[in-house]
């Protein structure tokens, strides 16, 4: 039997032995961990390369208010029948033209389009910026909670290598009594079957715990091959302070993430572009003024011909200069635009919709996260007060069945309790401290603390 529960505590604690190897290392926490995830994420990596492509959509707005220029120049041969620029009749001769022309125009009014557009351009990199952000925090909450969870698988590992010694010495105390004629063989068989719930408990365990290391892996984008030694403070006994009762309501919570929370900003930056959106469909049915103005000049030469003007002279001889402005009055087209403006006005109702109700989930979502935290603070300390009357009833009931007044079955049962009862505490202190960084993230708190790295 000893050799049986030798192989359980090497086979199921490599989990510890892996820990004591990796003390030379240093431990990651759950901020590095947080951190290295963001890093690595391939979608806030693309999110990072849309944001440029806005700025990009900005630069072109800005320079829609710029005049534009354009240069042309062309040269033509003729042969047979043309006509003579200098003459205006026709001729059958063989002639070169060269001419050059700049050319400069501007919209001076479309509406305000030109500056409703900039403004969509501007809400539309506002928003990208939000979602880049909403991608960052979403990927270390996650890592947050693969990390807790990991920790959690950690602690039960711990846990139940402590109760599969204690069965261990129990069972061994037990075949000396019955040596002595102080137990039976009932009782040895009762230990010996706890026993093996134990080693079954430890590797179960150390089976979710691997796995749980393998999400965490994944979710940072962390190599799986690779040692992932984890900061096991928050295991220890006082780590987490549960003597003070936050004194923040839902509410003041909720009016503090109002102007920050990234999913809530991408929604109003979304409605915004809509309702530019709309203003330039308003903007398609007024008049658009431009003016322009340009140089020209040309040279003309017949073939095989003498008498003809140089190059210069003639460019300057024919050059000229002139300036103009235009309007365009939409009359009719159908009905595009006024469609075009319907539309637009719904769409732009929608995105109200969707921001109000953006609102509301954020609200609930905030509620639920203070209930939460206040429900495990309370769990935690609840449970603390039951771990230690568990545990001390544990001791009392081993002890009287050493001295043959419990039986085996008490024994069982009064472990079992604390076994439970200190792996809730370990839940419990975990999930509280998970929300509380939810709730301090939400009232506007970096969700990622480099002063913890």
């Amino acid at each position: 039997m000893n050799l049986t529960i030798f192989q359980c505590l090497v086979a199921a604690g490599l989990i510890v032995v892996q820990a004591s190897s990796l003390k030379a290392q240093e431990a990651w926490s759950v901020d590095r961990c947080m951190k290295y995830a963001v890093e690595h994420n391939r979608t806030v990596k693309q999110r990072m390369y849309e944001v440029d492509n806005y700025k990009i959509d900005r630069l072109n707005a800005i320079g829609n208010f710029l005049p534009g220029i354009n240069a042309s120049s062309s040269a033509e041969y003729n042969w047979g029948r043309s006509v003579d620029p200098e003459t205006n009749t026709y001729n059958n001769v063989s002639t070169f033209g060269n001419s050059y022309s700049l050319q400069m125009s501007l919209t001076v009014f479309n509406g305000g389009s030109i500056v409703n557009n900039l403004r969509r351009a501007k809400a539309a990199q506002l928003m990208g910026k939000a979602a880049l952000q909403e991608e960052r925090d979403n990927t270390a909450l996650e890592t947050f909670q693969a990390y807790i969870d990991a920790l959690y698988y950690y602690g039960s590992v711990r846990l139940a290598k402590k109760k599969v010694a204690e069965s261990d010495s129990l069972l061994r105390k037990t075949r000396r009594q019955e040596e002595l004629g102080l137990k039976g063989m009932a009782d040895v068989a009762q230990i010996a079957a706890q026993l093996a719930t134990d080693d079954y408990t430890l590797t179960n365990q150390t089976n979710l715990y691997e796995s749980a290391m393998l999400t965490l892996k994944q979710q940072m984008n962390y190599p799986v091959d690779e040692v992932l030694p984890l900061d096991t403070t928050l295991l220890d006994t006082r780590a987490v302070d549960l003597s003070l009762m936050p004194g923040d309501t839902s509410d003041e919570v909720f009016n503090a993430v109002l102007d920050f929370n990234p999913t809530l900003r991408q929604s109003h930056y979304n409605k915004e572009m809509y309702r530019f959106d709309m203003k330039m469909a308003w903007a398609n049915v007024l008049p658009t003024i431009s003016i322009y103005a340009g140089l020209n000049t040309s040279y003309y030469k017949q073939l095989n011909a003498t008498g003809y003007a140089g190059f210069w002279e003639q460019a300057d001889n024919n050059f000229g200069q002139y300036v103009g402005m235009s309007i365009s009055i939409p009359l009719f087209d159908g009905f595009s635009r006024v469609n075009s403006i319907r539309k637009a006005r719904n769409s732009y109702r929608i995105a109200e919709e969707q921001y109000e109700a953006q609102k509301e989930e954020l609200h609930k979502l905030v509620a639920q996260a203070v209930l939460d935290r206040n429900g495990f603070l309370k769990e935690s300390i609840q449970m603390e007060k039951k771990v230690r009357s568990d545990s001390i009833a544990y001791r009392v009931t081993r002890r009287k069945f050493e001295e043959g007044l419990m039986t085996s079955l008490d024994v069982q049962t009064s472990a079992s309790t604390l076994l439970e009862s200190e792996v809730g505490l370990l839940r419990s202190k975990l999930s509280y401290v998970l929300k509380c960084r939810l709730v301090d993230y939400y009232k506007g708190k970096e969700i990622i603390n480099n002063e913890n790295m």
